[in-house]
């Protein structure tokens, strides 16, 4: 058996306990009180980012400035087009993402994009839990609907059975796939038994297209093509409307809230509080962010919705532990025996008087476990080399030279 032990164990969203420690192996054996331990350290449960596009790394810093649609036809298409030329480029892309998001306390991520057995390989290699599903669309970069789902469903077949990764359906987005298309993605999902990973209202335009080419509501949407009736990650939801979030109550449904993303798109502000108030399970979600930190998607959610309901620390924080574990369906998101050892050691400032508000001024991570394997140690990753890394961050650069994505590089990775 292992331990690790801590001033703070934060236990759940609502309880905490002082100098204890965590006894485990695979999964936790018991927490043990009052024990003598450094200050200024917390342990938490691992925290879920349950919307990424890890392939998009490169463009984070490209957001600001556009609204969405601009954003994807001057930016995301080209680079999304390379990729599928080179598809050894999602591997470098989802190793340098991973990386940043795992030093951050990540260890649970949502990822739906192209070419994601290479991007299953750098989960793997890191020892992160990963939820994958591809883009699949009529549109864009891929030349039919039909090559999407059957690569989404050979993807599948190939991990379905793993214990660090579970495989979705990618159903993009109402506008990149035709009605019965997006049906077929939902029913294929339910015969297969997995859920699925979609867009839905992240911008008004999703909303006018629904009614002008389907003379169709949201709600009616959701419920012709049967959204509510799977496991679905619903990406953004900026714009639901009553109807709408009616629709998703009660059900499998998990709206995902990414509001670095949204801010900088410039997509609106999601309603949170209606959402939580109905019933809707919310979880975060990093998608395109320019720092890939969930907890500054903690930081900018809390801000934006001062006077919009008023969203509690205790709220979101759940949103990265609870609700995005349960979403992705890896656990319960909580430090109690019986549950996966996924568990991470923050340093933060003394002193401390409310563990949930210190780790937003986290100075580090010292020590992170996957399932009772440890990911990182004093600091550092231990499932790949720093060779692997600059290798990563020297292949993107030599492919970005010339393309109009290189502008945004972050040259230092």
């Amino acid at each position: 058996m292992k331990e690790v032990c801590a001033s703070y164990v934060i236990l759940s969203p609502r309880n905490y306990v002082k100098s204890a420690c965590v006894v485990f192996d695979e999964t936790i054996a018991r927490v043990e009180v009052e024990r003598g331990v450094e200050e200024g350290t917390i342990l938490t449960h691992g925290l879920a980012s349950a919307h990424t596009h890890l392939g998009l790394y490169p463009l984070r810093t490209s957001l600001a400035g556009l609204r969405l649609d601009e954003w994807v036809r001057r930016y995301v298409w080209p680079w999304e087009r390379l990729l599928r030329k080179e598809p050894e480029l999602s591997y470098y892309t989802a190793i340098l993402a991973l990386s940043r998001m795992l030093v951050g306390g990540v260890t649970a991520v949502a990822d739906m994009h192209f070419n994601e057995d290479r991007v299953a390989r750098a989960f793997t290699e890191l020892g992160v839990r990963g939820d994958l599903s591809i883009a699949i669309m009529s549109r864009g970069v891929y030349d039919s609907f039909e090559e999407g789902l059957q690569e989404n469903m050979a993807l599948v077949r190939r991990f379905g059975n793993s214990t660090l990764l579970r495989v979705r359906l990618g159903a993009t987005t109402p506008r990149l796939l035709t009605l019965g298309e997006y049906r077929e993605v939902i029913y294929t999902a339910k015969k297969l038994g997995v859920g699925v990973h979609t867009h839905i209202a992240e911008v008004p335009e999703d909303i006018t297209y629904l009614r002008s080419t389907y003379g169709m509501s949201l709600a009616e949407f959701i419920e012709y093509v049967g959204l509510a009736e799977v496991n679905s990650l619903v990406a953004h939801g900026v714009w639901l409307d009553r109807d709408s979030i009616a629709r998703l109550s009660s059900t499998k449904a998990t709206v995902v809230h990414c509001p670095f993303s949204n801010t900088l798109l410039r997509d609106g502000v999601a309603p949170l509080r209606e959402l939580l108030t109905s019933g809707v399970r919310v979880a975060l979600g990093s998608d395109v962010s320019p720092s890939y930190s969930i907890l500054d998607e903690v930081k900018v959610s809390l801000s934006m919705h001062l006077g919009r309901g008023d969203i509690g620390l205790e709220e979101v924080f759940s949103s990265i532990t609870v609700s995005g574990y349960k979403a992705l369906g890896f656990g319960e998101g909580t430090v109690t025996p019986g549950e996966p050892a996924d568990l991470v050691l923050w340093k933060v400032s003394e002193p401390v008087q409310d563990p949930y508000l210190a780790l937003l001024t986290a100075e580090e991570v010292r020590e992170v476990y996957v399932a009772g394997r440890r990911v990182i140690e004093e600091g550092a990753i231990t499932g790949v080399s720093d060779n692997v890394l600059r290798e990563a961050r020297r292949e993107l650069l030599n492919h970005l030279r010339g393309s109009p994505a290189g502008t945004f590089v972050d040259r230092g990775g």
